[in-house]
């Protein structure tokens, strides 16, 4: 994959700053006030922090899905339609993984501060703890037991990811009929929402279907408020990415809520619960 993807990493990026590029523009003309210079820079910093991180755990994010893929005597093959099967086994799977990111303390803490920007763009999509690679393989595992070729699951996840990048901004408004299946920025937006209605909402990657399964979709049907529900947290990137972690060992009767600097158990949140047991 390395071979394959590594020389187009650069016009990947590239691609995406085209886009970035593009919603200033929108945003400048509209006077929309979706960026702020100094959270704009704190999320391009993130972002740095991020795909360095790449480098460090790409082996060992491998390792982990090529050592259980070496447990199971089943193998299926390279075709596409064992790859449709890797991309939405990998969308369900990022949906518990998202999900339990909000209810479990520990996971909370590296997700903290994707939720910390008080502005909906596209820079905010990669503000991704550079830590987060070190959990994120775990939940794969199951995949790669169930014989999902492991280069399907990379591919299927990253696609997943780079899917995301294009659901935050607020240049897009509702799409009608495809709110129904995939994930949207209308969708997207209410996730990334402080207000009541809003917390705990819309977990799926591309496909919506699986917050509906599970009852946890909600419309976008107010405006939404962006960030913490305690509010602004830093510009500091060092902070923001370590807030989480420092918050983790903080009693428990610190806790407010999700969105919060540690996760909530509000009404909505203790019904995902008793649907998690």
């Amino acid at each position: 994959m390395k071979n394959h993807i590594g020389p187009y990493r650069i016009y990947i990026l590239l691609f995406l700053f085209m886009f970035i590029l593009a919603e200033i523009i929108w945003n400048w003309k509209k006077e929309k006030g979706a960026y702020d210079v100094k959270e704009t820079f704190s999320n391009l910093a993130i972002f740095a922090g991020f795909q360095f991180s790449k480098f460090i755990f790409a082996g060992y994010q491998l390792t982990i899905l090529g050592f259980f893929a070496k447990l199971t005597p089943i193998k299926l093959l390279h075709n596409a339609w064992v790859f449709g099967l890797t991309f939405i086994a990998a969308d369900f799977t990022y949906y518990w993984f998202h999900r339990l990111s909000h209810l479990w303390k520990p996971l909370w803490a590296f997700h903290l501060v994707h939720h910390s920007a008080m502005h909906m763009n596209l820079t905010a999509a990669y503000r991704l703890n550079w830590f987060s690679a070190i959990v994120s393989p775990l939940f794969f595992i199951p995949a790669a037991l169930f014989g999902l070729p492991t280069d399907f699951i990379v591919i299927s996840y990253v696609l997943n990811l780079t899917y995301q990048f294009f659901l935050h901004t607020e240049a897009v408004g509702k799409l009608g009929l495809i709110e129904h299946v995939m994930d949207t920025p209308s969708s997207h937006r209410v996730h990334h929402g402080s207000n009541p209605i809003y917390i705990d909402k819309n977990f799926g990657g591309v496909l919506i279907i699986w917050d509906k399964l599970f009852g946890t979709y909600q419309p976008e049907t107010e405006k939404v408020r962006y960030g913490l529900t305690t509010g602004f947290l830093s510009y500091n990137p060092f902070r923001l990415v370590a807030q989480g972690f420092i918050n983790w060992f903080k009693p428990e009767s610190s806790t407010q809520g999700n969105h919060t600097l540690t996760p909530h158990l509000s009404v909505s949140s203790e019904k995902q619960k008793h649907a998690l047991n």
